[in-house]
């Protein structure tokens, strides 16, 4: 009989093991085979969560009567939300044009100044340069991050649609719950993981937005400071890729140093862009950020790095937005039930997770 119970257990082990592996291997299959149709969608809950989160901003207006901010709060989020996305295409079209011919030589220039780099250091630095380059090529990285932007616009209508009919549905979501869970203690707990979903992506959208735009205008102030071409746009790329953890920031110096490279003639000038670009992406990211942040994005650096890996290579530029908001809602989820708490607490930052006891409360 014991040994018996040991074959059982050896084998239910198994199994289980088995049909998780195999469920994570068709999951990750399903999210990158239908990235195309998933990425619309996915930037659409964000902006949905961003209208509501605007509109609550919008209600708490002191000199507002909340009869009236409960009516025109959201149509005034969306409409300045769309403005500020069609303003927004209009500016990275016109200032692409500006730049394009810049950017079509980029690879060229930076080759040229390698080899004078080598002719002054006496070292062979463009063999090794080149083979790098064969690999990465800095303007088509570069048009890939751009390229990224042109699919979300591309995809404007479709997008906006999406968001419509979700705040459409909103409404009835109350309703829903209620249908969906006839027990009081079932449905306190859906409510719970839905709440603590929204304020939680509320919250990380409304602080990283605020940082972002301040790393954004710092950015464009320091690059204007120097007189490097297109400050404007080295300011909104740094604010846009503040919202990809690490590689942004690293990024955000690395594009308008290029660039400077190619503009500058003295090497000095570079140095010191670069190093007043470190600075601001050094405070911003690791004294200021989280202190405001505080111990709301209980996430592991760790999970945060992995999981960017896993949706860039999944939904591309798109997936490496999207990385955190999509491990906060996993995070939340999983610690609320006592079979997956587990997974929870690994993925947290320090171990401390909101056990499934409360939400029945």
């Amino acid at each position: 009989m014991e040994k018996l119970g040991k074959e059982t257990f050896v084998n239910t082990n198994f199994a289980n093991a088995f049909y998780f592996f195999g469920f994570m291997f068709l999951a990750v299959y399903s999210l990158n085979s239908l990235s195309n149709i998933l990425t619309p969608i996915a930037i659409a809950i964000l902006i949905w969560f961003l209208i509501n989160a605007f509109a609550n901003q919008i209600k708490r207006l002191p000199f507002l009567n909340p009869k009236v901010g409960d009516i025109i709060a959201i149509p005034l989020s969306l409409i300045f939300i769309v403005y500020s996305m069609v303003e927004i295409g209009s500016f990275i079209a016109s200032s692409m044009l500006e730049l394009s011919s810049t950017i079509a030589q980029l690879d060229t220039k930076v080759n040229a100044l390698i080899q004078k780099l080598s002719l002054i250091s006496s070292i062979d630095l463009l063999t090794p340069i080149q083979k790098f380059f064969q690999e990465f090529s800095l303007s088509s990285i570069i048009n890939k991050v751009i390229a990224a932007f042109s699919a979300i616009f591309s995809n404007l209508i479709q997008i906006l649609l999406y968001v419509l009919f979700l705040l459409i549905d909103q409404r009835y979501f109350k309703t829903k719950l209620n249908a969906l869970f006839p027990k009081q203690v079932n449905r306190d707990k859906a409510e719970h993981v839905l709440v603590s979903i929204s304020k939680g992506i509320r919250t990380y959208i409304s602080i990283t937005t605020i940082i972002s735009l301040i790393t954004g205008f710092l950015t464009y102030l320091i690059c204007e400071m120097f007189s490097l071409q297109g400050a404007v746009l080295w300011g909104f790329i740094a604010f846009v890729l503040n919202f990809i953890p690490t590689i942004g920031s690293i990024i955000a110096v690395l594009i308008p140093a290029i660039f400077a490279l190619i503009q500058f003639p003295e090497i000095s000038d570079v140095l010191f862009l670069s190093l007043a670009l470190v600075i601001v992406q050094f405070v911003i990211g690791n004294i200021v950020y989280p202190r405001l942040m505080g111990n709301k994005l209980n996430i592991s650096q760790f999970i945060v790095i992995l999981s960017l890996v896993i949706w860039g290579a999944m939904w591309g530029t798109i997936g490496m937005f999207l990385s955190v908001p999509l491990m906060m809602i996993l995070l939340i989820i999983l610690s609320q039930f006592d079979s997956t708490k587990s997974l929870a607490i690994l993925i947290s930052g320090d171990g401390s997770i909101l056990s499934s006891s409360k939400s029945t409360k």
